[in-house]
């Protein structure tokens, strides 16, 4: 939830969560694995009740959020530590019409941690260090520690059907594949973190939520090329974001609930006031058990942005300065998702959105995209996956960061393959190819990348 403006509404989750799986989660690690498990998971126990889960919601969530795989124990902490080598061949590392290609390597280390403090209040930790080393292009080994994105400390309070999480999760990064605006950079640091709080309250017939955020965005080094190439004043881009979001669900028959949401958000950019701006989101969800076997996701509302001199999303780079406002622009979200499980070995997602965000690096973009998923357990040791996905993309606002002016319309269309098997207990591997292609109005902004992966992981 790092990237975006909202940082965690239900209507956004299930389209964020399915552009970083793709883009991100299983390029240069094994992390795809164990998230095709814990989706199979989560699917099959939503498959096989008759409703939706309705009494004590708030603990049924729990149960599905605590890991269930340890390497120690210490006390009454249950600890996991792996480590991974993954080795990616990419052909076009700059995403440029005419690319570099680079062989990297990425060792990894990851652990988690979970602490019973009583029977339901849990202490959870989980982190993953990385380092990239580039072959090929040397000038991009000044800056390649990474943290996944997934890093988080939580903290789960219970107070009979109150369930309150406090949480800080933080990630740093390089990678551009999942910034579509843009183009001729391999890396941009940042760091980037969320502390708050949600408050979920069961009261049996209405499901209420309330959260806080306090979201920061800090540059690091800088935004560069395979040439050693950078973005001049690329920390203007640093900023912060308070928002407050609320929903409320009620049941809607047997097999459905039905609720409104709405966020509020300020960002503040220090080193630019004129780009502060102010954000509203209100809008209607649904979760809906179809048959035994299809779980649908649906939502949908009002966006509105409320800036400053600058346009939302718009920081001056270099000497391009950044568009001013030309009024406050308003928009809408939708979402849909089908979630399937075909049997016991096949199981599948759709989703299709439209989205209107605001983003750092991206600027103020509205979008129309599908997604589609699957996993498939070829048996207890063998797991395949594929995605696909296909974006189109409408350029409100933004920053100038790849040069040349704010990143022009654009189509994106990408697919993935990729296999793990489990060789031992503790010892495992993992193959990928990735192809993503880029069409924009500005041709010289287009580009096609491929990557192959291969992962050797070992758990302790």
């Amino acid at each position: 939830m790092h990237r975006r403006t909202f940082l965690a509404t239900p209507a956004t989750l299930h389209r964020r969560r399915a552009t970083d799986n793709f883009l991100r989660g299983w390029v240069g690690d094994r992390r795809w694995l164990a998230a095709a498990a814990l989706f199979a998971g989560c699917f099959a126990s939503q498959a096989d009740a008759q409703e939706v889960p309705r009494l004590s919601y708030a603990r049924q969530v729990e149960k599905k959020s605590l890991p269930t795989i340890a390497n120690f124990k210490v006390g009454e902490v249950l600890l996991r530590v792996d480590a991974s080598m993954t080795t990616e061949f990419v052909d076009n590392v700059d995403l440029t019409q005419n690319g570099r290609p680079d062989l990297i390597f990425t060792p990894q280390v990851g652990i988690g941690a979970t602490w019973a403090m009583t029977k339901l209040n849990t202490l959870q930790f989980r982190a993953g260090l990385g380092y990239s080393y580039y072959m090929n292009n040397p000038n991009l080994n000044r800056q390649t520690t990474t943290i996944t994105p997934d890093s988080a400390l939580v903290f789960n309070v219970y107070a009979g059907d109150v369930k309150i999480s406090f949480h800080d999760r933080f990630g740093l990064q390089q990678e551009t594949t999942s910034l579509g605006t843009l183009n001729g950079l391999a890396q941009v640091e940042r760091f980037t973190n969320t502390a708050g709080f949600t408050v979920l309250w069961d009261t049996n017939d209405v499901i209420w939520n309330f959260g806080y955020d306090h979201f920061n965005f800090i540059t690091l080094g800088g935004a560069n090329s395979s040439s050693g190439t950078a973005a001049a004043s690329y920390s203007r881009l640093d900023h912060s974001t308070d928002q407050v979001s609320a929903s409320i669900a009620t049941k809607a028959g047997a097999r459905a609930i039905v609720g409104i949401e709405g966020t509020m958000a300020y960002s503040n950019y220090p080193k630019q006031s004129g780009s502060n701006f102010t954000s509203v989101q209100a809008g209607l969800f649904s979760e809906v058990q179809l048959t035994k076997y299809t779980h649908m996701f649906l939502s949908g509302g009002f966006k509105g942005y409320y800036s400053g001199a600058n346009a939302p999303g718009s920081v001056t780079v270099g000497t391009t300065t950044a568009q001013p406002a030309g009024g406050d622009p308003t928009g809408f979200y939708a979402n849909l998702s089908l979630v399937h499980r075909m049997n016991r070995f096949y199981s599948d997602q759709l989703n299709i959105s439209r989205s209107d965000d605001v983003d750092a690096l991206s600027g103020h973009t509205q979008a129309n995209s599908v997604r589609y998923s699957g996993t498939w357990q070829v048996n207890r040791k063998m797991t395949l996956g594929m995605n696909m996905f296909a974006e189109d993309v409408t350029v409100i606002a933004g920053s100038a960061l790849s040069g040349g002016g704010v990143a022009s319309d654009f189509r994106r269309f990408g697919a993935s393959l990729n296999t793990g098997i489990q060789i031992s207990e503790h010892l495992g591997l993992s193959f990928g190819y990735q192809y993503l292609k880029k069409q924009a109005v500005r041709a010289t902004e287009g580009y096609t990348q491929n990557r192959v992966t291969f992962t050797l992981g070992y758990r302790f």
